[in-house]
């Protein structure tokens, strides 16, 4: 018996995403019938982000599985207007992404965003992330085995009927061999892992000068035992709540 009649799933890494494959194959064991809208390209880092300066298209990539020419709350936002505006999903999943959303990385994330837009127009929604020790090592073992049972479980914490109580969570898997999961720890968003921005410099083919950002991080520092980045340090699967009203 699955727990939803419908699920709509997206992410921030693109419609080309593996995650994406992973997100919608939990989203099949949890739900009679499955939508996909996600970013048509990679759109980490864009938060909460939306597309004010230019239009949206829509690309059919199968029955129900579409991508959008934005962000991870356009598609939100585009689903809820085009397919869902009489009968809005009970869930979105958004991700899996490729990388952990922990500490105060999680207010740039935009795996994060597209949940907390489906929770500010009133949906119930949960992020995935799967930490890694190396980008192109693409491994969801700990996903696949944990992720089913942690949204069932969040989901069953909730009170539909109470506005406060509602279900809006981030989920951190560890980089680990199931075997070796202790379990799912309940967390707070941590701070302190971000140490400072860095400019990364280069030049184009005509020698102008451009720079790529990006932030230097130091989990070390972070030693609260309720906090995010401690319960993945410590092997346990990490469930945040989070709010988008």
């Amino acid at each position: 018996m699955t727990a939803f009649p419908r699920i709509l799933v997206t992410n921030d890494d693109g419609i080309d995403a593996p995650g994406l494959v992973e997100a919608e194959r939990i989203a099949a064991a949890l739900a009679d019938e499955v939508w996909t809208i996600a970013p048509l390209g990679d759109q980490s880092g864009v938060g909460q982000g939306i597309s004010m300066h230019q239009p949206l298209r829509l690309s059919r990539y199968g029955e129900r599985r579409y991508a959008v020419s934005g962000t991870p709350a356009d598609c939100v936002m585009y689903a809820m207007a085009e397919f869902f505006a009489n009968e809005p999903p009970d869930l979105v999943l958004s991700g899996v992404n490729w990388g952990a959303n922990l500490s105060d990385s999680v207010m740039y994330s935009g795996t994060v965003g597209a949940v907390l837009a489906a929770n500010h127009l009133g949906i119930d929604a949960i992020a995935l992330s799967q930490a890694f020790h190396a980008r192109s090592a693409v491994d969801f073992a700990a996903t696949e085995a944990f992720a089913v049972d942690a949204v069932e479980r969040l989901w069953a914490a909730c009170d539909p009927h109470d506005e406060t109580s509602r279900c809006c969570w981030n989920i951190n898997f560890p980089m680990l061999e199931p075997a070796q999961i202790r379990g799912l720890r309940f967390t707070r968003q941590s701070g302190g892992a971000i140490v400072a921005p860095q400019l990364i410099a280069g030049a184009d083919g005509r020698g102008l000068a451009y720079h790529w950002l990006r932030f230097q991080r130091d989990t070390a520092g972070v030693v609260d035992a309720s906090a995010d980045v401690v319960a993945l340090r410590e092997g346990y699967v990490s469930a945040t709540p989070v709010h988008g009203s």
